[in-house]
C-alpha cells in the first residue's frame, strides 16, 4: 500500500513539475514589455545610451568629503569626469594627466570629477592621498553610475559640455592628445 501511494505521489510531483516550469515561463513572458528586458536601470530612469551627442545620464552620489558630486553639481560648465580604480594599473597610469587635467579646470573654466568604481572607501581615500589628486572622488560603491554609463572596466573618461551633453568618449587610458580634443569638444577653449 505505502508503494503504491509513493508511485502516486512521485507521478503527481513530476507531472506537476513538467507543467509548472512552461507555464511559469508563458506567465512570466506575457507580463514582460514587448521591448524586452532592460539591459540595466538608469539612476535616473532616462533610456538614452551614453553616447557623444546625448544628454550624460543624471546621478546623485557622494564624495570621500561627504558632499553631494551628481552631476548637477557639475552643471554650468564642462566637465571631465573619469571612472577609475585603485587597483587598476591604466587608471595609476592616467592619473597624473586627470590631475593635471584638474589643476588647470578652474583657470580653464571646466570641472573634474572622478568615479571610483570596483573599489572601496579605504583604498580609494588611500590612493587619492598617495597620488595627490586635486579633484572630488565620487563612490560608486553599487555600481549604478557605471551600469548607466555602460563602462565595462576602468579606466573611461566622458568629455560633457557645459549644457550636460556627452561630447567625447575615451575608453582606456588617455593620452594627452586626446585630453585635448575632449576638451575642445566639451567647449574648453585653450
Amino acid at each position: 500500500m505505502k508503494t503504491l501511494i509513493v508511485q502516486t505521489i512521485r507521478i503527481r510531483w513530476n507531472t506537476i513539475s513538467r507543467l509548472a516550469l512552461p507555464i511559469g515561463f508563458a506567465i512570466f513572458f506575457a507580463l514582460e514589455p514587448a521591448t524586452g528586458w532592460p539591459q540595466h536601470d538608469h539612476p535616473a530612469g532616462q533610456s538614452f545610451p551614453p553616447v557623444a551627442g546625448n544628454p550624460a545620464i543624471s546621478f546623485d552620489l557622494q564624495a570621500l568629503d561627504g558632499k553631494p558630486a551628481g552631476l548637477t553639481n557639475f552643471r554650468g560648465k564642462p566637465l571631465v569626469m573619469n571612472f577609475f580604480a585603485s587597483w587598476c594599473d591604466p587608471c595609476r597610469d592616467e592619473m597624473p594627466l586627470i590631475n593635471e587635467l584638474a589643476s588647470r579646470a578652474a583657470k580653464d573654466g571646466y570641472n573634474v570629477l572622478g568615479i571610483a568604481v570596483e573599489d572601496g572607501r579605504a583604498a580609494v581615500t588611500e590612493f587619492a592621498k598617495e597620488a595627490k589628486l586635486v579633484f572630488p572622488i565620487a563612490l560608486d560603491l553599487n555600481s549604478t553610475v557605471k551600469r548607466a554609463y555602460r563602462v565595462f572596466g576602468p579606466p573611461a573618461t566622458f568629455f560633457i559640455d557645459a549644457q550636460g551633453v556627452i561630447r567625447d568618449i575615451v575608453l582606456g587610458p588617455m593620452t594627452q592628445e586626446r585630453a585635448r580634443e575632449g576638451l575642445k569638444k566639451a567647449g574648453v577653449a585653450r
